[in-house]
């Protein structure tokens, strides 16, 4: 995308930002179709290649079709979508967008030895140390998440920092500690869970677990956490699969 830099964010980033806010409540909100792209680049006041890009991006994501002979075509259902898993999650914007206020309880912080599958995926030798967090987290009075992280502490160099406030989401503290997460690697799985699980989620006997168990990795593709997440039937996920 274009790198220019617009009220410190990608003007490429805030058109497309511009372009999903009018698709779902704005101008487009009831079109069927957009305009072409020098239209909607006089319209935005900016170059075709800003409105190229975030319109590429629109299209990867499943909110438009671009058709030959036809035009632009929206995908209103997809529009409407939330919580979708081929994009980043961070439950506790999940939490607060089904109108709950989240927050996190039972956390611990423990240092440990990785041993070697997760050696392997956070690029580290079995045995070397390990930060591991583990809490629950609920949204009001209901438990509905159950998370395992476990961190390189080589980012952090040679100290963690002492004010890092560690019940935030993995997300928010990493970008804290000046560490830019931009993807991750995912597997999702049903799970029953540990006992200890079980009982921290209060789960009833015929009740299962989604399982994410995901890696995340810098730009510069350098693994920086492994994350279990046990997630209960509280959230509703839904992903769009494109055929290529």
């Amino acid at each position: 995308m274009e790198e220019t830099i617009l009220g410190g964010a990608l003007m490429s980033d805030q058109v497309l930002a511009q372009l999903l806010e009018d698709l779902r409540r704005g101008r487009f909100a009831q079109a069927d179709r957009l305009p072409a792209e020098l239209d909607l680049a006089r319209q935005m006041g900016v170059s075709r290649t800003v409105i190229r890009d975030a319109m590429a991006e629109l299209e990867r994501s499943g909110y438009i079709e671009r058709v030959r002979g036809i035009g632009t075509v929206v995908n209103r259902d997809a529009l409407t979508l939330r919580n979708r898993m081929d994009h980043k999650l961070e439950y506790y914007d999940m939490i607060q967008a089904l109108g709950e206020t989240p927050h996190s309880d039972s956390l611990t912080v423990t240092r440990d030895s990785a041993k070697p599958l997760l050696a392997k995926s956070l690029g580290l030798q079995p045995g070397d140390p390990v930060i591991k967090l583990t809490k629950r987290v609920l949204a009001g009075n209901t438990p509905v998440l159950y998370s395992i992280d476990y961190l390189n502490p080589q980012l952090f160099g040679d100290n963690v920092p002492q004010d890092m406030d560690f019940n935030c989401n993995i997300f928010e503290l990493l970008h804290s500690a000046g560490i830019q997460v931009v993807s991750t690697v995912s597997h999702v799985k049903a799970s029953a869970g540990t006992v200890a699980i079980r009982n921290a989620l209060q789960l009833p006997p015929s009740e299962a677990l989604l399982l994410l168990d995901e890696v995340a990795y810098t730009q510069l593709c350098k693994p920086v956490f492994h994350s279990y997440a046990y997630y209960t039937n509280f959230f509703d996920f839904s992903i769009i699969r494109k055929k290529l």
